[in-house]
């Protein structure tokens, strides 16, 4: 763009004074103005969520700065940006002045809403950011517009300005929160924590099919579709990753496991783009953060036994032997050795070898690997040694051990 130094400038001049601004798609009909939330946590209709969105498609032209005030006094400034393809709309906002402020709170206040209501409201507007003077700002917005349009070259239009005005379709758009059950939404925020507390159960003992029967039952599934689909569903997601995140870490597996499986999904969750595959995603967390569980768990075991186990399992061709582990952890050799063999009922080094084995017959079924280098891979560095170990546990050499697993393929 022939203007990038001055539209750097705005979006730092906006950052420093923590005024919010987002930069939309034109092509995709502005999909999700941002509220900051507002009207998401007021449980408002979808229909009064979509109300910006609209009188911005209505609305904004080409060379024209577009001045908004909504129904709930938060301001906004948008601008259809031009050399950008696709074509994008730039909002500042929301953002309020500080005597409008004083009015809404003393409105809200006489508006006979619920405690939980007006104590949202007044939060939302003491959170956003709140200007002295709208001048500096409008100063700055059209200095930039004739940094890309040109001098006079370019129109403002206004929409719903007055406080009175604003008032007036204050007291509309807050009817629908006169009107629901504080009652019945208590109730529902108890049976949404009470099903949310139930999967968390289920995860961290493994339970997949009881996780998922539970997790189709969540009250919040009632709602989350009807507002914004697909960003609200990304946010309910997000919401279940970190609720399984944790229920596999109190099912007892250690969080180096839990941290990689984590961050997968939460790059699945922001590349999802159409909301009719979310099914998926979810069965498969509930899936995977269960199999974590039943076959990472260490809950048990004692604290020194559950930090052995991670290792071995984590780097199984680190140094293994007792003395290097109790050295790392710093443990008595001998005291490590009977707590090991009391708890897993294994020695040592025979947990260590079986591990391996295990690690060693996945990579000769699953790779083409030389045997002398999935041995090095397990921790082991002698062929023969390791070819006797492997027998040992699967009465078979590596070698013959691969060609049964090819013979029963091509069978």
């Amino acid at each position: 763009m022939t203007y990038d130094k001055e539209y750097i400038f705005l979006k730092n001049c906006l950052k420093a004074h923590n005024i919010a601004y987002n930069v939309y798609n034109a092509e995709q009909k502005y999909q999700n103005i941002d509220d900051l939330g507002l009207r998401y946590t007021l449980r408002l209709p979808a229909q009064n969520l979509k109300y910006i969105q609209k009188l911005f498609q209505q609305n904004i032209r080409e060379r024209t700065i577009c001045y908004f005030t909504d129904e709930f006094s938060c301001h906004y400034i948008a601008i259809l940006l031009p050399e950008t393809s696709p074509r994008e709309l730039f909002v500042v906002g929301p953002y309020i002045t500080r005597d409008e402020i004083e009015h809404i709170v003393e409105f809200i206040s006489h508006e006979q809403l619920s405690p939980p209501w007006m104590d949202t409201l007044k939060n939302y507007y003491f959170k956003i950011c709140s200007l002295n003077n709208k001048e500096p700002l409008t100063i700055l917005v059209n200095t930039f517009a004739d940094c890309i349009w040109g001098e006079d070259n370019h129109q403002t239009n206004y929409f719903m300005n007055g406080l009175e005005k604003h008032l007036v379709s204050f007291t509309t758009s807050l009817d629908p929160l006169k009107r629901i059950d504080l009652s019945s939404t208590i109730e529902m925020v108890e049976r949404l924590y009470t099903s949310e507390n139930e999967l968390a159960n289920a995860v961290s003992c493994g339970q997949f099919l009881k996780a998922r029967n539970i997790f189709n039952n969540i009250p919040l599934n009632e709602f989350k579709y009807e507002l914004e689909p697909l960003r609200n569903l990304k946010n309910f997601s997000i919401i279940t990753n970190t609720i399984l995140r944790k229920a596999t870490e109190q099912g007892g597996v250690h969080p180096i496991y839990i941290d990689q499986i984590s961050a997968s999904f939460m790059m699945r969750i922001e590349n999802m783009n159409r909301s009719d595959n979310v099914f998926d995603l979810w069965n498969d967390m509930i899936q995977k953060y269960c199999s974590l569980v039943n076959t990472h768990t260490t809950r048990n075991y004692s604290l020194p036994v559950q930090k052995v186990i991670t290792r071995i399992n984590y780097d199984i061709a680190a140094d293994l032997s007792l003395n290097a582990t109790a050295s790392l952890l710093n443990i008595n050799p001998s005291y490590l050795s009977a707590l090991f063999k009391k708890e897993t009922s294994y020695t040592l080094t025979d947990y260590v070898n079986k591990k391996r084995m295990e690690h060693a017959a996945f990579l000769l079924a699953n790779t083409a690997l030389p045997v002398s280098t999935i041995a090095t891979q397990c921790g082991i560095l002698d062929d023969n040694y390791f070819t006797r170990l492997f027998k040992r546990q699967y009465q078979m050499t590596p070698t013959q051990f691969r060609n049964s697993i090819c013979r029963n393929i091509s069978i």
